[in-house]
């Protein structure tokens, strides 16, 4: 059996290809990993022909159990290398953190039914580009707005706006 963490990884890379699926946008793991771990790729309908659209957005998955969630946000340390990584102005596409949150009970992770396919928690998303600098060489507190759930339409309407953006 995979120990809980490459669990964890494994149900989060599972959540963000499920929403990205029902979204309709192109989710693809990076076969050489250097900060991300999966690349979403815009489709656009043009005629009757589907196309790739061009707009790209580059997640780095995050997962855990024990973010304190508050009343407008969760806060939850994140490596200052990810941090980094996330901040960068000068990159060519766009870069987000997908936070995703599990109970703690691992159990209470996944059920199943005929009916059902449950994962529990919830997803959040945020970008740091442009972010400050920190001081810290280990982790940074950060405050992920609870408004910011990685949904299906948080989705389209950042591919949207990337496609937008990439034709302007």
């Amino acid at each position: 059996m995979l120990p809980r963490n490459q669990r964890q990884e494994a149900l989060s890379r599972a959540y963000v290809r499920a929403i990205a699926a029902q979204a309709g946008v192109i989710c693809t793991a990076l076969e050489t990993d250097f900060g991300f771990d999966l690349l979403l790729r815009a489709v656009i309908l043009a005629g009757q022909q589907y196309w790739d659209g061009g707009a790209q957005v580059e997640v780095q998955l995050k997962s855990t159990t024990r973010a304190a969630m508050q009343e407008t946000s969760l806060v939850y340390d994140l490596e200052v290398r990810a941090y980094d990584l996330l901040r960068q102005v000068r990159v060519g596409r766009p870069r987000i953190l997908v936070l995703v949150v599990l109970p703690e009970e691992e159990s209470q992770w996944l059920t199943q039914s005929e009916d059902d396919l449950i994962l529990r928690r919830c997803a959040y998303w945020m970008s740091f580009r442009g972010a400050a600098t920190t001081a810290s060489h280990t982790t940074v507190r950060i405050a992920v707005p609870r408004a910011n759930v990685f949904s299906v339409e948080s989705l389209q309407r950042m591919m949207a706006e990337e496609i937008q953006e990439s034709t302007s």
